[in-house]
């Protein structure tokens, strides 16, 4: 009797605590740590709101394993009567269908406590288990994408379940005409025969999806308001939108944060940004849309070159708003320093601080430390609202150190926009561009532009960059200082204020 009370607190438990369903009942699958992400998920299915599901997911999320955990806890608890899988193909629905057989077949403790037993459907495709407890049946089919998939019912019930698992490929996104029949095959016929929520109040269709093309299926339903889109990526949400070195993984003990830095990395290096960003951030680069090519970029490695004429340019923050502080600063700009050299024709990014929020005191020893470490022949700065006021304080600061670098004014053009693409299009489209390996948060932005969340680096970039475009501004080597202990140029090295 005292066993019985312990499985009947823990179906009640289990019930609400998706967790300790996994693991109570499927301790194989669920061995490892449940990271939020998988909450998210869980979450997502379990949404009675969200009677059309669109759950994009990273690569290795491990979204499949928990949709087919979730599914039986609808079979366990008779939530679903009929139940429709969907694959690829089907020998990747079949899969499934056989992980739910086994369920039933030799996981005694979940078939046990709940009273399933296979009916009398029991293949590879289509099995129909029995709830001896609540003397329910549920019926479950699975089929490939490319199957005739219309009309199909269970004994003259329509599925109240739909799971749609990685349906769309690489294969089937390739083309317009692929990606088009295959939305109105997901958005119109496999939708269409989802269950009346008359009668079945809790029937779903839940597309899961790591993102292939723009305009596959998945993409088409994030702009459908009849779905409920849900994004996990490979970072926390907290850190999505960092630089790489200050982006945390969403799953640790499966993705360790520096490993996943550092496949970040690679992927840029490789020019290869793009298909990291789809597969573990589920964020899409539409080339036709950005305004630059990750291509165009020529890498370093090393030290950049000795012998370059060198600036510093600031694209500064302003005090933030009332609304802003409230927010604790969410969605505020940061302060971007950028250094860059021509040398050659060429023009090569040395070092970049960023700071998010408005500290005049960062900002003056940043540049100055910035400018004495890379011998810059001066600061570029835009000379309106709140630069006029950074100038200032940069001036009094090189006063009280004793140092001067000039000040020089950045080319002032209105549309942001139009100030980037003007600076970098020619150049970078004609290799020379160059930046080394690291400078990681730099390539991203550039290779998105104009879809990032802050285009501050790329902006004080553009102002480096038009200042350094004449020729005129290139040293030899018999110019450049060679003791360490100089900061600047002799021709820069008097006329301090």
């Amino acid at each position: 009797m005292e066993v019985t009370l312990k499985i009947d607190e823990l179906v009640k438990l289990a019930a609400v605590d998706n967790n300790l369903f996994a693991r109570s009942f499927f301790p194989r699958a669920a061995r490892m740590d449940s990271p939020p992400a998988h909450t998210t998920m869980w979450n997502a299915l379990d949404n009675p709101l969200a009677r059309y599901l669109n759950l994009r997911c990273f690569r290795g999320s491990a979204k499949t394993t928990i949709c087919r955990m979730w599914t039986a806890k609808r079979v366990a608890y008779s939530l679903s009567k009929t139940v429709l899988y969907i694959g690829a193909s089907e020998g990747h629905a079949t899969r499934t269908i056989q992980w739910l057989r086994s369920a039933v077949d030799r996981n005694r403790f979940f078939a046990g406590t709940f009273g399933l037993i296979p009916g009398k459907k029991w293949t590879d495709t289509e099995i129909e288990i029995l709830n001896t407890v609540t003397g329910e049946t549920t019926w479950i089919m699975g089929v490939g994408i490319t199957g005739n998939i219309r009309g199909i019912n269970f004994e003259d019930f329509r599925p109240d379940l739909i799971v749609l698992d990685d349906v769309v490929t690489d294969e089937n996104a390739l083309t317009e005409e692929a990606r088009e029949k295959l939305i109105n095959l997901i958005l119109g016929a496999v939708k269409g025969s989802l269950a009346s929520p008359n009668e079945f109040p809790n029937a779903k269709m839940a597309m899961l999806q790591t993102p292939i093309h723009p305009k596959d299926a998945s993409g088409m339903a994030l702009q459908d308001e009849q779905f409920v889109s849900v994004i996990v990526p490979c970072w926390t949400p907290e850190t999505f939108h960092l630089p790489v070195h200050q982006q945390i993984s969403a799953w640790e003990s499966m993705f360790p944060t520096e490993q996943l830095r550092a496949d970040k990395r690679a992927a840029i290096k490789r020019n290869k940004l793009s298909v990291f960003a789809r597969e573990m951030e589920c964020k899409i680069m539409r080339v036709e849309n950005t305004a630059f090519l990750l291509p165009w970029l020529k890498m370093y490695t090393g030290e950049a070159p000795k012998f370059a004429t060198k600036v510093l340019a600031i694209d500064p923050v302003p005090p933030p708003s009332e609304r802003q502080i409230s927010m604790n600063l969410m969605g505020k700009d940061y302060e971007a320093h950028t250094v860059w050299g021509r040398s050659k024709g060429n023009y090569y990014l040395y070092d970049y601080t960023k700071n998010r929020g408005h500290e005049p005191e960062w900002s003056v020893a940043n540049a100055l430390s910035l400018a004495q470490t890379h011998k810059v022949s001066g600061i570029v700065v835009e000379m309106v609202n709140y630069q006029r006021v950074l100038k200032n304080l940069l001036e009094a600061e090189m006063r009280k150190r004793r140092v001067w670098f000039p000040i020089f004014k950045a080319e002032a053009v209105q549309n942001k926009y139009m100030r980037i693409t003007g600076a970098f299009s020619q150049p970078a489209s004609q290799g020379q561009i160059y930046v080394h390996e690291n400078h990681t948060d730099f390539i991203e932005d550039f290779g998105a532009y104009p879809g990032v969340d802050h285009d501050d680096l790329l902006d004080s970039s553009a102002s480096a960059i038009n200042h350094l475009r004449s020729p005129l501004l290139e040293l030899s080597e018999d110019e450049v200082i060679q003791d360490d202990e100089e900061y600047s140029r002799p021709i820069h090295r008097s006329g301090a204020p």
